[in-house]
């Protein structure tokens, strides 16, 4: 049975003073029946407007939902139908349930953002480079213009590192709702690319993973030939990748190093 706008209703009242309720209906395309239920709430309420219902009641209880706010927070990355198989609430409901009660909680499913496994030490540099790299301490757009910024990415095929999680509204970042990513592994093809000020300048396959020896053959290869043809570079060289093409790697340790890898820019600055 479709339903009346209220203003409808209250036009319905006025013609009911003058003419039949088989009238009315006619006049207004619906049914008698219709026309009786509106008369009669009028004459119950003095009004056409339907009241707010309580909808139905809540089959768990407070404390039950907390207890299961609880489990999820303690275990972020359980979808709902595994909490609840944990849950024993005292009238049997459905996952979907369990959805809706999270999210009352503010606790949404989302896929988990991706973040650089990184040791204290990693993350202690990087805060300290970018301290001492700010506008405060005089690196203005135009010193930043000089700096060339690296970076390796792997082209997977079948991407499957999404990763479920439930977390709360403005926490993407928050550590215990991200995915620590270690790079690389998985079947994909390697790639090198470094940029500068003026847009992408080279990008490179890369056999494999990249180690420190690996970093320098691709500086050898792709960065420091592209440095020589540049018009405004004195003879190509720039002092770190400089550094980087005469450091001496202890036998046996190329690939210690490897988390430390997921720095996102590897810095080359130009004079």
């Amino acid at each position: 049975m479709p339903k009346i706008h209220p203003e409808t209703k209250v036009l319905i009242i006025k013609r009911l003073k003058t003419r039949s309720t088989a009238d009315v209906a006619d006049t207004f395309n619906v049914s008698q029946r219709q026309v009786q239920r509106i008369k009669k709430t009028f004459e119950d309420t003095v009004d056409v407007f339907d009241k707010p219902r309580s909808g139905t009641p809540c089959k768990t209880t407070a404390r039950e939902d907390r207890l299961l706010a609880q489990k999820s927070k303690a275990s972020p990355s359980s979808t709902a139908a595994e909490l609840h198989e944990t849950w024993s609430p005292e009238v049997p409901v459905s996952s979907r349930t369990v959805c809706r009660i999270l999210s009352r909680n503010g606790l949404h499913g989302r896929i988990s953002a991706q973040k650089p496994a990184l040791n204290k030490r990693q993350l202690k540099n990087r805060v300290a480079f970018a301290k001492a790299h700010s506008l405060l301490k005089g690196w203005t757009l135009e010193k930043w213009k000089k700096v060339d910024f690296s970076d390796e990415s792997s082209v997977e095929l079948h991407h499957s590192c999404r990763k479920y999680c439930r977390r709360p509204t403005g926490a993407r970042m928050d550590p215990r709702f991200t995915q620590k990513t270690v790079k690389f592994g998985g079947g994909k093809i390697m790639v090198w690319v470094y940029t500068q000020y003026g847009g992408v300048r080279e990008i490179c396959r890369v056999e494999g993973n990249i180690n420190s020896l690996k970093y320098q053959e691709i500086l050898a290869t792709s960065y420091i030939p592209n440095q020589k043809k540049r018009p405004n570079s004195a003879a190509g060289r720039c002092s770190i990748a400089y550094f980087h093409l005469h450091i001496k790697v202890p036998q046996g340790e190329e690939d210690q190093d490897a988390p430390g890898l997921a720095s996102p820019v590897t810095r080359h600055e130009h004079h």
